[in-house]
């Protein structure tokens, strides 16, 4: 019954864009989905102490500021599934450019034929019924193909799962109630098989760093590699994340 809530919702959302013109997502200008200068934002990497990964650090396309954050909250809260393709194309050009710069090549371990597992970090089941669906899968595969037109071996890999706690909020209380939240919470799937795998795990938006620190926890303690998070964009007190 919930699919088929939400595939009538996505037909009326697409029947209104047929009737109604949208502006851009990030500022409002007529007529875009995602403007030049909007996009532009998200091309401006703001990098987070994350020493749980091997990397020592996270990777976000831009700051989760102005338009930038305008554009992940319709995103993720308002479903405008429209930027999916957008988002994935930010989240795309970050690792390539994560890949130019030689670091992640230089981490991967020696596991013979072991893809590159691309983690999307997990919501809690309310979020996922509120939303209809799990939506960083877009962006994740968005990764992972960049990865295998660049070379490598990478598949999509739903391995985590979040329990216990009410909902993923980045209004939820400050950084230590956001800690508080998701610790713990956050577990690898009994059927996910990870050991030597490397991994890149993918979020939304890094606020205290929270959700990617349990992630690399959970991972690691399930024999799993985890070489760096890459996410759309990082709260401005993230660069300071440990």
């Amino acid at each position: 019954m919930m699919q088929g809530a939400a595939c009538g919702l996505r037909m009326v959302r697409e029947v209104e864009g047929l009737i109604l013109p949208r502006g851009c997502a990030g500022c409002d200008l007529p007529d875009t989905l995602l403007c030049p200068d909007c996009a532009r934002l998200l091309t401006l990497p703001v990098f987070s102490d994350a020493p749980a990964f091997a990397l020592g650090r996270a990777l976000a396309c831009g700051p989760y500021l102005g338009p930038v954050r305008r554009t992940l909250l319709a995103w993720k809260d308002h479903d405008d599934r429209a930027l999916d393709r957008p988002l994935g194309c930010a989240l795309s050009i970050l690792t390539a450019r994560l890949l130019a710069g030689g670091q992640l090549l230089s981490h991967l371990p020696g596991v013979a034929n072991a893809p590159i597992l691309v983690v999307p970090a997990p919501s809690s089941p309310r979020s996922l019924r509120r939303r209809g669906r799990a939506h960083l899968d877009p962006v994740a595969a968005a990764v992972a193909g960049t990865l295998t037109n660049l070379g490598l071996s990478a598949v999509v890999s739903h391995s985590l799962v979040m329990r216990g706690i009410r909902g993923k909020s980045v209004a939820a209380g400050g950084r230590s109630d956001r800690a508080s939240r998701v610790s713990g919470s956050i577990a690898v799937r009994q059927t996910a098989s990870l050991a030597g795998y490397p991994i890149l795990v993918v979020d939304d938006i890094i606020t205290t760093g929270s959700t990617i620190r349990q992630c690399a926890r959970a991972l690691t303690r399930a024999g799993g590699f985890p070489l760096t998070a890459l996410a759309l964009a990082a709260a401005p007190q993230a660069d300071s994340v440990t």
